[in-house]
């Protein structure tokens, strides 16, 4: 208990340091947007679960799942995050093969991320905002690894009938991109809406932290974050963010900003969604667990007291 309240301490001082001489009102509004933002994405991936499950799980458990696993995300990494999702929802629906087919829509999900993001790629192209496309040994190595990936897995789906049996219920999770209409209606307004409530997060954060929150600076401060993200785990991910930020703000926004003001920006930006975001996750966590262990325990209880009476007979 000790170390845990120091950590606890420690994580506290750390985050009233990040947050020192910042406009609170923006501060806040932007956490409230940042909040709203993965309720919009995790309203998407409801569309998809319920489009594809013939026994949809409830709106309001996806969406506790999707927001502790943006939580947890925070922490180690985005696929990190999804096991979360994956792992919490799945306790919440009936029959088997529940994590296979929802980490198929995942991949579901992400199609309409990603083409939206594409999108953004364009906005901030036009603008002389995006980032460097000319190739790299970096960018080669995940395209390798995602080939030897697919190729390993489609190998032992071969030779295993389990493995063949969780591609099957993955594909299963993949069924609303056979209907792009459909998935258009219904999924990539709420992806767009959360792409939006993110934007105006960060225009949020620079205003808190006195910086300029111009569409540049916004899409600029977006694209250092997916930058650092290459790196899965913090704060190796919070170090990369702030070098592309540092190298790149006064040339792209016309603004010269010293190099420390931008690193308290990211850091601190990246420390207050990071508790909050942790917080936030371990609650909902907790709170699920509870609800999963309620029937389980009244089952015990309901035992009990039958084996008790047939115990009490002569």
């Amino acid at each position: 208990m000790p170390d845990v309240a120091s950590a606890l301490e420690r994580a506290v001082a750390g985050l009233v340091e990040a947050v020192a001489g910042v406009s609170a009102g923006w501060l806040v509004l932007g956490v409230v947007l940042h909040l709203a933002n993965q309720v919009a994405r995790g309203c998407g991936w409801f569309a998809i679960v319920n489009g594809a499950s013939d026994q949809p799980p409830r709106m309001r458990d996806v969406i506790t799942a999707w927001v502790a696993g943006a939580g947890a995300g925070g922490v180690v990494s985005a696929r990190g995050g999804d096991a979360v999702r994956v792992l919490l929802l799945a306790r919440r629906m009936e029959g088997r093969g529940n994590r296979a087919f929802l980490t198929g829509t995942l991949v579901a999900e992400t199609v309409g991320e990603a083409t939206l993001g594409l999108g953004l790629l364009a906005l901030a192209l036009a603008i002389g905002v995006g980032p460097d496309l000319t190739p790299s040994a970096t960018v080669g190595l995940y395209v390798a690894a995602a080939v030897l990936t697919l190729v390993g897995a489609g190998l032992l789906a071969r030779r295993s009938a389990r493995v063949c049996r969780f591609f099957t219920r993955m594909k299963a999770g993949c069924e609303p991109l056979k209907h792009p209409r459909t998935y258009a209606r219904h999924v990539l307004p709420w992806q767009l809406a959360s792409r939006v409530l993110r934007l105006a997060a960060l225009g949020c954060f620079l205003a808190a932290f006195h910086l300029p929150a111009t569409l540049a600076a916004v899409l600029l401060v977006t694209f250092a974050q997916c930058g650092g993200r290459l790196v899965p785990f913090s704060p190796a991910s919070v170090g990369t963010g702030v070098a592309i930020l540092a190298a790149t703000f006064g040339p792209v926004t016309g603004t010269y900003v010293p190099p420390a003001e931008l690193a308290a920006f990211f850091v601190g930006t990246s420390t207050v969604l990071t508790v909050v975001g942790t917080a936030l996750a371990l609650i909902l966590t907790v709170t699920q667990a509870s609800a999963n262990a309620g029937p389980r325990l009244a089952g015990v209880g309901r035992f009990t007291r039958i084996r008790a009476a047939i115990s009490a007979k002569p």
